[in-house]
């Protein structure tokens, strides 16, 4: 996907690559790094997943399949008993 794509997804959202940078405690050249393609951050790539609602594998394919075996969704502790 290209990168001018996944920032109008970002705006569409209401957020831009810098709040989200800032919400990450993040540059917001690292942000766009990874929109780029040119660094890789699962938890900078997760994060644009889960506002943007988009499939990693077509945004940035090959690139996180980490992301493939573990779904996008807020994780919970994922210690806690079941009661």
């Amino acid at each position: 996907m290209h990168p001018e794509d996944i920032k109008s997804t970002l705006r569409k959202t209401g957020t831009t690559a810098s709040c989200l940078a800032r919400e990450l405690g993040v540059s917001h050249q690292a942000v766009s790094c990874v929109i780029r393609g040119r660094f890789r951050s699962l938890r900078i790539a997760r994060r644009i997943c889960e506002l943007t609602g988009l499939d990693p594998a077509l945004t940035w394919p090959g690139r996180y399949p980490e992301l493939r075996l573990d779904p996008i969704r807020f994780q919970t502790n994922p210690f806690q008993e079941a009661a």
